[in-house]
């Protein structure tokens, strides 16, 4: 439940097809109802099964607009059962099944194909009935809040298991499409927004630091060919997703040179947000030669240890910040290369909330405007990223790097301090 309480963690996706409801009307709610979780379909030959719930508890399924529709979002929960009796567990059923059919002792007699049919359908049936009495069943819950206007749906599914179900049982719900928006993708979605597409094609990693001295090895060990830009491991699945890396090392020089400042949009639309890197940054070697580094306490960008793995060709990975727009404060981890979230917390409302509904309300709302500001951070990124002015940009992100690595302060934070 974690968008109606607690702390908030989510992977971005987006309906990319077919043809959505313009509102949470009834329609909506009887098509919730018709793919709600049936729990009893698990476990007769089934091993997992999915489906809606309404979200205020794993056995809610009473679809309402109270509970379910807040400010033109849908709220709601998908939940998977997965049944499994433990290998081990079946194999001791069938020999204990096997003694019986030996006369109640271990012995050492040959049971015939007959009999060892008869005790494997013995340990099986065994399994069952155990099933059948609520043993060995997974439960899990993720919530969904669907942002109708925005066409942007909000789950904890990072792992590809839980992000194939919910895209499942999504189209055979509504007949959308659903498409995770990772660095790489959510880049080529605004870069055609902004007219940019054909400047992004030709984009590379850029290469803030002279390439490691060590050697590089392949899978198999054999050494490799280390290229002027480098190529990050964890970017196989999208070659694009470096964006993300870029974007948290974007982040943390603002933070460090730009007072954590960075404006959105332009005129009286234009909103100024405030960074600051904190808690935890999680770094790895862009090309995949001199490892990983985890870094916590109160300032751990500011750390020596965080100027060195800038120096030594690391990347951020994952960063902690906290942002404030338009009178909100979110904070919040980030992972760059798949721009999904954890631990959001959300600001505490100003006035208490007169009931329950109120309360999620106001935490849908917060969480939406969180999600556009971070998006819109990106997007402010990716502008200057694929513009010329990216030349002096990267200048100032490696001569950055070289004075954190010399023990120095830059010149604008020593301004911002005195």
């Amino acid at each position: 439940m974690p968008f109606r309480q607690g702390t908030v963690s989510y992977a971005r996706c987006a309906v990319t097809s077919g043809s959505p409801p313009q509102a949470i009307d009834t329609a909506v709610l009887t098509k919730l109802n018709k793919n709600r979780i049936r729990p009893e379909a698990c476990g007769n030959g089934v091993a997992m099964t999915s489906g809606w719930i309404a979200g205020r508890h794993l056995f809610d399924l009473d679809f309402t607009h109270e509970s379910n529709s807040f400010s033109g979002a849908l709220l709601a929960s998908l939940r998977t059962d997965t049944v499994g009796v433990p290998p081990a567990l079946k194999r001791a059923y069938r020999a204990l099944a096997e003694d019986e059919l030996r006369g109640g002792t271990a012995t050492d007699r040959n049971l015939s194909r007959a009999d060892r049919m008869e005790a494997k359908e013995r340990a099986e049936q065994r399994c069952m009935h155990e099933i059948g009495e609520g043993r060995w069943r997974k439960i899990a819950e993720r919530p969904v809040l669907w942002d109708l206007a925005g066409s942007v749906v909000l789950s904890p599914v990072d792992a590809e298991a839980a992000f194939t179900q919910l895209r499942g049982v999504f189209a055979e719900t509504f007949d959308c499409h659903l498409e995770r928006q990772a660095a790489g993708r959510r880049a080529v979605c605004d870069a055609e927004t902004l007219g940019l597409k054909r400047t992004l094609q030709d984009t590379q990693l850029d290469a803030f630091v002279s390439p490691p001295a060590a050697v590089a090895t392949d899978s198999e060990g054999a050494p490799k060919r280390i290229g002027e830009h480098p190529e990050p491991p964890w970017a196989a699945g999208d070659p694009l997703d470096f964006f993300g890396n870029v974007f948290l090392l974007w982040l943390w020089w603002k933070c460090d040179c730009a007072e954590g400042l960075v404006e959105l949009g332009k005129g009286r639309e234009s909103t100024e947000v405030a960074l600051v890197a904190e808690r935890l940054v999680d770094l790895d070697c862009a090309w995949g030669v001199t490892g990983a580094i985890n870094l916590r306490g109160d300032a751990p960008t500011r750390s020596p240890e965080a100027a060195r793995a800038l120096a030594s060709g690391k990347m951020p990975r994952r960063i902690g910040l906290t942002l404030a727009a338009d009178g909100q404060q979110w904070r919040c981890t980030l992972q760059g290369d798949r721009m999904s979230v954890s631990g959001l917390v959300l600001p505490k409302p100003v006035e208490p909330p007169q009931s329950i509904r109120e309360l999620v309300e106001e935490r849908v709302n917060s969480t939406l405007i969180f999600d556009r500001t971070l998006g819109g951070l990106y997007e402010a990124f990716l502008c200057e990223r694929l513009s010329a002015s990216w030349k002096s940009v990267r200048s100032g992100i490696r001569e950055w790097i070289q004075e954190r690595a010399a023990g120095r302060v830059s010149k604008s934070v020593a301004i911002a301090r005195s």
